[in-house]
């Protein structure tokens, strides 16, 4: 049985705030937080640092064959990753794999216009970023999100999440510059097995913390 760790996803940026002063030599130049729940996450993180805080917006995608199984990642821009293993052992198609790219981009893209912050590529190029979540389960968002800050210029990627299954701790190695979580598990459950409370986190709440955050007095 998982440990629950944190008590819900502010403690968890606490949390991670404290680790990531340790580990980080410079401030970062943005803090993006993957949406919605690792918003509450990077919340305390940006503030420390008194810099920007954004969302990027990037989703799993699935077949109806099997839909628990990501075969892949898309983000705001409807780039997309994917997990070849898996794609080979669904034997899916190209003509297969690109409808499901093209319904969830259209989704992504009707969410981000409601969040009243700039998207990140806005920010970049920029010497330094880092990528918040709430935890990494298979960490293919997170790669697609590491593939974005990359190609719009992100000279250094942090990525900090409260958890994380050993399998997607293992893709960021020698990938990004840092790779920064709490507890790593070789038996990894769902994310919120790791948390006391880990109630859902509507686009509403998002857009509030921005704009409250957008609102407040520059430090």
């Amino acid at each position: 049985m998982a440990e629950k760790r944190f008590r819900d996803r502010r403690d968890a940026g606490q949390a991670l705030l404290l680790e990531l002063t340790r580990k980080l030599a410079e401030p970062p130049t943005v803090v993006a937080a993957l949406a919605p729940g690792g918003a509450i996450v990077a919340e305390s993180i940006a503030d420390h640092y008194g810099v920007p805080l954004t969302v990027l917006s990037a989703r799993k995608l699935t077949t109806p064959l099997a839909p628990d199984l990501a075969f892949g990642a898309v983000d705001e821009d409807g780039h997309s990753v994917m997990s070849y293993d898996v794609v080979a052992g669904l034997r899916l198609s190209p003509e297969e794999m690109e409808p499901e790219r093209v319904r969830v981009w259209a989704e992504l893209k009707g969410i981000r216009a409601r969040y009243p912050a700039p998207a990140l590529s806005s920010f970049l190029p920029a010497p330094s970023v880092v990528l918040v979540d709430e935890g990494l389960a298979t960490g293919l968002t997170m790669e697609a999100a590491v593939a974005y800050a990359r190609r719009c210029g992100a000279a250094e990627i942090a990525v900090a999440a409260p958890c994380a299954s050993a399998t997607a701790a293992a893709r960021f190695k020698g990938t990004v510059d840092r790779f920064v979580c709490l507890l790593v598990d070789e038996a990894f459950e769902t994310i919120g097995a790791y948390y006391q409370a880990f109630p859902p986190v509507s686009d509403a709440e998002v857009a509030t913390l921005l704009a409250r955050r957008a609102s407040a007095p520059s430090r």
